[in-house]
């Protein structure tokens, strides 16, 4: 019975965070959306930054999901690693509660906002350099420090997806792959042969 509780609150607050933004969003919002009192949610969640953390977490365990069921052994690092981002931006622009707060993050900029979206990237980092090390392991691959690496290759990324796109105009996906083959893996792959 609580965890039923625990999951109607918590989809009342995405609700929420998705249609009134972290800074919109009152637990008085949270409760009408869950259909249960303010209180019942104090029980659980200490006040609405602890219930917005919940709610992101899912967000990341679920974008994590994503990202590792993309990874085919039978594909090239490149492969997995392009297909993985690539579905992980897709995820987050479809998202409603990260669209909400990317929005946020651009209009307000609020500390929280900025500390939530610093969580999703670290997660999407994290996911990144797990399958850099794995590649090194399978000697795929050379990097002296997969975190960094990993750290360069989402910030490509997203300077492709999002940086190149507003000022001139959307790659598709192949030229992504293309790109990022060109000027990031290569050197990952080209550096094992040295």
């Amino acid at each position: 019975m609580l965890e039923n509780k625990r999951k109607l609150i918590l989809d009342g607050a995405a609700s929420a965070f998705s249609m009134y933004g972290f800074k919109g969003t009152t637990m008085d919002k949270v409760a009408a959306l869950a259909g249960v009192g303010k209180g019942t949610i104090y029980t659980t969640f200490k006040n609405k930054e602890d219930l917005f953390d919940a709610v992101l977490q899912q967000i990341i365990s679920e974008m994590e999901n994503i990202f590792f069921n993309c990874i085919v052994p039978e594909q090239s690092v490149s492969e997995n690693l392009h297909s993985a981002l690539y579905e992980l931006l897709e995820f987050r622009k479809d998202h409603q509660v990260m669209m909400k707060l990317t929005n946020e993050v651009r209009m307000f900029g609020t500390d929280h906002s900025k500390r939530a979206m610093d969580k999703v990237e670290d997660a999407i980092i994290g996911c990144l350099e797990k399958q850099l090390i794995a590649a090194l392991e399978q000697d795929k691959i050379y990097t002296s420090n997969p975190r960094i690496a990993a750290f360069l290759l989402y910030k490509q990324y997203m300077a492709l997806v999002f940086d190149y796109e507003e000022k001139y105009g959307p790659l598709g996906k192949k030229a992504i792959a293309h790109l990022l083959d060109q000027h990031f893996m290569y050197a990952l792959v080209h550096n094992k042969e040295m």
